[in-house]
Formats: C-alpha cells, structure tokens, sequence
C-alpha cells in the first residue's frame, strides 16, 4: 500500500529535527543538582511500631501528620460515594474532563467560596492537591522569568516540600529572615534582606510565598499584613506572589476566613497581575487522599498559560472534583458537615493547648491551622535514662544521648509512642511541630506523654 501520494515529497520525516529551533532548546548545561529525597516523615510510622511491639497494651499518639482524614475519621465513605455519583454525568463518566478543572466546579469557587466580583471561572486551576499546582506554578514562574536560578522567597520556618517543589523545577529557595517573637512571619525587611542577598548571591528573587495560617508555626497573618507583603514584593519587582490558604478554613469561629475577593479587589492591576491564591480541600476536610486544590490566578493571562501546562500534565481528578463541587456549591462553605467536623474539634483542642502548654512552662508558637511549633532547646543535649537507647531509623545506629532535635523525636516515638515532627525539617532545629488536629481529649493525652518523655530525661 501507497501512503504518500504521487506528487507529495514525504520528506519532512528523513531527517531527525528538533521540536523547538534553536533558540527556543533548553540549554544543555552541566549542573551539580542534588538528589530528591522521599521525606523521611513518614518513617515515624515506623518508630511508633517499636514502642507499640514493646507496650501492647499502651495508647499510641500521632501529633505529627497534619491529616485530618486520619485523626479526625475523614469524610464518610457512604457520603463521598454519593457526592462522586452526583457529579458524574449519566453517560461517559469515565472521558476526559476539563484539565483546569469542569467550569461549574470553578464557577462554585468562584461565585459562592470567595463572592468575586472582578474574576471569571477561567482564571481558577484545579488541581490534584497543593504539591500539583505548586509544582505548575513553579513551572510558570520559571517559564515566565526565562532562566533557571532564581530564588523563590519563603519564611524562615517554611514547609519541607517548598525547597523541594521549588528545586525540582530549577529554582532556588531563600528563606527569609524572622523573628520567633513574631512567629517566623515574613515581613518587608525581611523580603528586602533575601531580595540583597539572593541577589549578591548571583541567584535574583523572582517569586514571593506567603503562607496563612502557616505550616509548621500556625502563625496567622493578618489581611492587612498580606496585602502589604503583596504591595511591596511587587513594587520591588517580584512578579509571582503566592498567597497558600490552604489552612484558611482551618481557624477559630471569631477568626473566620479571609476575604479573598476584598484583599483581590484592593490591590492594583499590576499587583492583581501577580498574585495567586492557593485553597483546597486537603486540610478543610482532612481530604488528603481526594487530591483537590485551585489556584486563583489574578490574571487570565497566567491562568491562560497554567491551563497549557496542565493540559500536559496532571489532570484534575473526578473524585476531588466532585467532593469539591459539594463543598463549594453550599450556602456556606465553611458550615459544610465536613468542614465542621474538622474546624470544631480542632478549635477545641487549640483552645486546650493555649491554655494548658503555658501552664506547663512549654515556649511555644500558635496561631490557627493545625500546629504548634514547640521550643524544645533546654532538652537538647540530654540523656534518656540509664540503660535505655533508641535506634537511628536511617543507618541503624543506637545512642542514648538526645544530641539533635531528631534523636529527640526517636526517642519520643520509640520510647513514649509519641510521634512529632522535628523541626530541622523546616529548618528551626530548637522546634517539633506538633499537631493537635484531633479531639481535645487525644490532643490532651498527646501533651501528657510529651510532658512525661521530656521529664525522664537527664
């Protein structure tokens, strides 16, 4: 059989060619990049096994995970299914779906989460979870900029997956400086002294991230305070700013969410042209295996562009799309069942923990979200008591001294069946996070062993 036809070349497929001309290649330049490695959070699972293997019969504490779909039972299967159904159509529920997410979702989000006035449902991107879009935003910074090497301006007591998402995509993480008096919280002398430094450094800020209620402090910013950050970042010349509310819903009653739509609408155009809101589902209704997060673009423009780099890429998926469509199309979001029964038992317990790690003589940081970020330096440097060890998870290796924050955790997982983070992963080596997303009863036992743990030091 004949393909071509008589008069037809058939050439332009003899010789290899290139997509991109030459001036549009990604350079091929030598870089001495580090490896990617799987966060060593979960292996705290593991530690918990050993006190579970050596105390049978104690009750075992999780205050580690930010998950509320784990410590806070997650949203009813039964209800999930019937949400899913709902929004499938009746024929063709398995095709291809919008890959920014089906436009009445969007329009949900847009018209009854956030009442905009000034934004349409193509400037909203859904995604599977926050690390997706995070990764597509990064992918548009570098994009946007036309270089690999910039720096991307975080907290000084960032979230772990920032440096790693940012890194990825070839771009440098700065951590700002900050003050544990204020919580860690990015202000504009700090923007500033990363702006110099980076810039000394040869690796310019090209991308701002501002995080509330933040991951691992709680520090909660005012919206007067994020607007000023915003203004400031982009009158320096950032043209990305990142505003994560992915713990937004997440707060006392009197606190309340952001309006997002009013802080939106007092910036100007030039700022709106730069910022971006991150919001899903993962911590509002401890979904963190449903995979929904959106991201708000104040520009069609750059929703334009993330709708091509999601075209070829993650896709939203049916399931989040559909618990999302059920949350966002409610009278009132954030008295949704779900939302409630992740927002009430987790103010109770903050509620607990304000009062009672005072009184326990605990220094510590807390505002709303999931976490308090607990100064544990006086137990720096102790000994667990005579004859006992803990077991390095990594290389095997057994001390019985706490030298670091993580031999800290090891020893309050293996020894009390306590499991926290530690706070080298968010680079305060002084702190562990400590989760109290769960019912004030377990979060006070929680706070019970780690009062213990620390008292049989030496």
């Amino acid at each position: 059989m004949t393909v071509y036809y008589d008069q037809q070349s058939g050439t332009q497929s003899e010789q290899p060619v290139f997509f991109d001309n030459q001036t549009l290649r990604i350079p091929n330049k030598e870089i001495q990049k580090r490896n990617i490695q799987p966060s060593k959070m979960f292996l705290i699972k593991e530690e918990l096994k050993v006190f579970a293997k050596n105390n049978p019969k104690e009750m075992l504490y999780d205050a580690s995970q930010g998950d509320g779909g784990a410590s806070l039972g997650g949203i009813p299967k039964e209800e999930l299914a019937a949400a899913l159904l709902s929004y499938l159509p009746p024929t063709g529920s398995t095709k291809y779906g919008n890959p920014i997410g089906r436009e009445d979702v969007r329009q949900a989000i847009v018209q009854n989460y956030y009442g905009f006035s000034n934004v349409v449902p193509e400037q909203v991107i859904m995604g599977d979870g926050g690390r997706d879009l995070l990764q597509k935003w990064y992918q548009l910074v570098v994009q946007g900029v036309g270089s690999i090497g910039g720096s991307v301006i975080v907290s000084a007591a960032p979230w772990g997956s920032y440096m790693q998402g940012t890194y990825m995509n070839g771009l440098n993480t700065i951590l700002a400086p900050g003050n544990a008096e204020q919580g860690f919280c990015l202000t504009k002398d700090g923007v500033d002294s990363a702006m110099a430094h980076a810039k000394e450094q040869g690796h310019p800020a090209v991308a701002l991230v501002i995080t509330s209620p933040d991951n691992p402090t709680g520090n909660y910013l005012a919206v007067e305070h994020i607007r000023s950050l915003i203004q400031h970042a982009v009158d320096k010349g950032i043209a990305y700013v990142l505003v994560d509310l992915m713990y937004q819903a997440v707060t006392d009653p009197e606190v309340g969410m952001y309006d997002v739509a009013g802080l939106l609408q007092s910036l100007s155009s030039k700022e709106q042209n730069c910022v971006f809101f991150l919001d899903g589902l993962t911590k509002s209704v401890g979904g963190s295996n449903v995979r929904s997060c959106h991201l708000v673009c104040g520009s069609i423009g750059h929703s334009s562009l993330l709708k091509g780099l999601a075209t070829h890429s993650v896709l939203p998926n049916a399931l989040g799309e559909a618990a999302s469509l059920e949350v966002y199309r409610h009278e009132s979001p954030i008295l949704h069942p779900w939302v409630q029964k992740v927002v009430v038992p987790t103010a109770q317990s903050r509620a607990y923990l304000r009062s009672a790690l005072p009184q326990k003589g605990f220094h510590f940081i807390m505002g709303q979200g999931y976490y308090a970020f607990i100064n544990i330096w006086p137990w720096i440097g102790t000994r667990l008591p005579e004859g006992e060890g803990i077991i390095d998870p990594i290389d095997g290796s057994q001390t019985d001294e706490i030298k670091t924050v993580a031999h800290l955790k090891s020893y309050l997982a293996q020894k009390m069946g306590l499991a926290v983070i530690h706070g080298s992963v968010f680079r305060q080596p002084d702190f562990i996070r400590f989760s109290y997303a769960n019912t004030p009863s377990y979060v006070q036992g929680a706070l019970e062993r780690l009062e213990k743990g620390l008292h049989r030091l030496r």
